[in-house]
């Protein structure tokens, strides 16, 4: 199945953003929306009703409830909750464009009687309000039924307004006005700052004086830590006196308010354990490591689960157990995989490099979103940012399936090898009957170090959804993205080649399966302390957002990672292939232009400082702008403002050959989403697959076993040394050869003609040619190979 390549491309959008900056001014000042589109909103804020009424023609407490209507849309306050002083203080936000006129209704909620309504003409009675102007004023609005000869007033605002007020990460939109109060907190846009994470290290050394129930017996002891819903333990080390030196090392998220629970347990066979000795630290109270080393060594007394004083003596007896415990916070917590990760930071605040940059996201909108229940006409979609630990979520567009957000976030930027990852998702946590997981439509990754700075990026991005029934576009994201240095200098310049992870890491390095596990806790960790935000973001969101790369085999990965290493080894390959030809060829001006050329690199320096003395340099140049000019008189004009301003090409961040999805074979895909062990059914599918797997395995056998008798026979070279004539003639050919370099080496102009010896020799010129195989190739393919070994 072939891929659309104008469907999954790129494609370079125009949108009228707030401000103008970029290629006209670059280094202008940046405001906090000018990377979206203006949006226009009418805001009501209703704040109160009073009755100012002697006549009360209802026979009970007036409960009163405000309608705003616009056009079709109508907002209302009847399943708000109602101050003990009729206040609402809640503010709606309707699209200026879908009405003319703004009605204001005040009711009597149980009876649904009408007290009074008012009405503001869009065009005459409301003003525009615009940031950083103060808030409009709320007014007193007499509400007088004349029939009844009752009246109430109405505290409330109307302005026009954009997404830059204030009021907006806080007001209940038109498009989610069927959804229910308890809800539509759920709909608002937030930004959460997730704790940064920290490496807790408890190193269980050794045990002393340990005593088991049973004295009578040796007993045979493990430790086991827990950290919040982490618990790990130690191996099994039998005796009185135990050593274990095994580190446990857990996660904690800061304040480090935690406590570590640590029981020695007494195997007493293969079904029963018995705790002999419990311990709580706390985290506060372990020691703060901010460079790379070792907390100290002490002695801990144990308590036991019963305690027992011997009798007749009343000193006291304790268990102790040596361990050490310190939290690392020299260490950079991973909670993404490698190849996404979007921070590198330690803990220690202090061990931070200089900020280098601010990054902006202008989170525009979406078009021809696709959810995953194909019934439903529209999508409640809103859009997660993840860079580092800051967080930041859009609003949620009710039932639509070309969103328009228009919201902008920033970023702290130490690091441009790191990745910004946007998920979108439909939202399930609107309505009373639809309580389920957010659904993940798609994610957009931006690679920070294919930005070039100063630049406004204004693409719209596909969202690529890969399953086992092939690649699927999930519809457009549009952003606008802008990398600023805020580093200057020696600080900007060098910072490619300081260290990307903390010293911590090279120093006391941490194993792959390590970092594994750490980085689960990291992630479980993050999804409870977000979670507990208000609105929260769930679990299943952060979760998505942090999954790793998969890592399961896929044929479609296998190739495309050989065409990576061939791309990278395609230019040694053709050099290899040039200097070969050279040699093999029959003809003479290929050898003597490499002879040529042997002897102008032997002779550089004189090369050079004839250039540099002369002004033969300065005359190419000249000599060849003269020609463009004459050529195309125009054309050196064209030039310059290309080196000047040109805009950079649209941010590609998929490249669908690259990855092999340009065709793709769906029983490639359907095998690597499949499950492990395989769920596949089918004999023949599978019958399939494994010879597909063996003919693939058959050439990497051969080029591995051809890579390995090479190098056994270059070892075997070595091995010759160890026969005493062999040894005795090769010492003497290395005396030789030292004295020779000793006398006439030391002479650069006699090193140089030796070299062009070796050339004319190597390229073999017509009259000394000889296509036989040289004698220490022949030497070399008689050593042996542990190939003649094998059965």
């Amino acid at each position: 199945m072939a891929a659309n390549k104008d469907e999954f491309s790129v494609k370079q959008i125009s949108p009228k953003l707030g401000g103008e900056r970029g290629a006209r001014n670059r280094y202008g000042p940046t405001s906090s929306h000018d990377l979206v589109e203006q949006m226009e909103f009418l805001y009501v804020e209703v704040i109160q009703a009073i009755r100012n009424s002697a006549v009360n023609p209802i026979a009970r407490t007036c409960i009163p409830i405000v309608e705003i209507t616009l056009g079709n849309y109508k907002s209302s306050t009847k399943n708000l909750p109602i101050g003990p002083n009729m206040d609402w203080n809640q503010v709606f936000a309707f699209d200026k464009t879908k009405g003319d006129v703004l009605s204001v209704t005040l009711k009597d909620g149980p009876t649904n009687t009408v007290i009074n309504k008012r009405n503001f003409k869009l065009a005459a009675d409301i003003p525009t309000r615009v940031p950083p102007d103060a808030r409009i004023a709320p007014q007193w609005y007499s509400m007088h039924n004349t029939e009844t000869d009752f009246y109430m007033e109405l505290l409330m605002s109307v302005w026009f307004g954009t997404q830059v007020d204030e009021v907006y990460t806080e007001a209940w939109f038109s498009d989610a006005s069927e959804v229910s109060a308890g809800y539509v907190i759920n709909t608002r846009p937030k930004v959460y700052l997730a704790p940064r994470l920290c490496y807790v290290r408890v190193t269980i050394v050794s045990g002393h004086d340990l005593i088991p129930t049973d004295r009578k017996r040796t007993p045979s002891v493990y430790v086991t830590a827990t950290l919040g819903q982490v618990a790990l333990k130690t191996g099994v080390s039998s005796g009185t006196n135990p050593s274990w030196n095994q580190d446990l090392i857990f996660v904690a998220s800061e304040s480090l308010e935690g406590t570590v629970y640590i029981r020695l347990i007494d195997r007493v066979d293969d079904q029963h354990e018995e705790c002999i000795g419990i311990l709580k630290k706390k985290l506060s109270e372990m020691t703060p490591l901010k460079v790379p080393s070792s907390a100290p060594a002490l002695f801990y007394d144990i308590e036991t689960p019963v305690k027992v004083e011997p009798a007749g003596d009343s000193r006291r007896f304790a268990s102790r157990l040596k361990m050490k415990l310190a939290t690392d916070q020299a260490y950079h917590v991973a909670d993404e995989c490698t190849q996404y990760s979007s921070d590198y930071r330690a803990f220690a605040k202090g061990l931070w490099p200089c900020l280098l940059g601010k990054l902006e996201i202008g989170i525009l909108g979406a078009t021809g979103l696709k959810g995953s229940d194909e019934k439903k006409q529209g999508i409640d979609s809103y859009v997660v940012a993840k860079y580092g630990n800051k967080w930041g979520r859009t609003r949620t567009v009710v039932d639509s399936v070309s969103p328009k957000w228009n919201e902008q976030y920033s970023w702290d930027v130490y690091e441009t090898c790191t990745v910004l990852t946007l998920g979108i998702y439909d939202n399930r946590q609107i309505f009373d009957k639809n309580q389920a997981n957010d659904v993940p439509i798609g994610k957009v990754r931006i690679p920070l170090n294919r930005v070039q700075s100063d630049w406004i990026y204004t693409c719209s991005y596909p969202i690529l959804k890969l399953g086992s029934s092939g690649l699927k576009k999930m519809g457009e994201l549009q952003l606008a993205i802008r990398f600023v240095y805020v580093a200057q200098g020696y600080a900007r310049y060098t910072a490619p080649f300081r260290l990307m992870l903390p010293k911590a890491h090279y120093k006391s390095p941490l194993s792959m399966s390590q970092i594994d596990k750490l980085r689960a806790q990291a992630v479980e960790i993050n999804c409870a302390n977000l979670a507990k935000t208000e609105p929260a973001l769930r679990s299943e969101v952060v979760s998505d957002m942090l999954k790793p790369k998969n890592k399961s085999f896929s044929i479609r990965i296998t190739k495309a990672n050989f065409d990576r290493l061939y791309r990278v080894l395609k230019m040694v390959f053709w050099c290899v292939s040039v200097i070969a030809s050279v040699r093999s060829t029959t003809e003479l001006i290929p050898k003597v232009i490499a002879c040529f050329v042997s002897l102008v690199f032997l002779f550089m320096e004189y090369w050079i400082y004839w250039l540099a003395t002369s002004w033969v340099f300065g005359i190419c140049i000249v000599l060849i702008l003269l020609r463009e000019i004459v050529k195309s008189p125009g054309k050196i004009y064209d030039w310059l403002p290309y080196w000047i301003v040109t805009p950079p090409p649209p941010l590609i961040l998929v490249d669908l050959k690259l990855r092999k999805l340009d065709s793709i074979n769906l029983d490639e895909l359907a095998e690597e989403f499949d499950s492990f062990p395989s769920a596949e059914n089918d004999v023949n599918i599978l019958k399939m697959r494994y010879d597909r797997l063996r003919k693939i395995m058959e050439n990497v056998m051969l080029l591995m076993g051809d890579a390995a008798t090479q190098g056994e026979r270059f070892l075997a070279a070595f091995k010759l040394l160890e026969r005493p004539l062999v040894l005795i003639a090769f010492l003497v050919l290395c005396y030789v050869y030292m004295l020779v370099a000793c006398l006439i080496w030391d002479i650069t102009l006699v090193r140089k003609w030796v070299f062009m010896a070796f050339v004319v020799h190597w390229v073999q010129f017509p009259c000394v040619r000889n296509n036989l195989p040289e004698g220490n190739l022949n030497f070399f393919r008689r050593l042996p190979s542990n190939e003649d070994l094998m059965f």
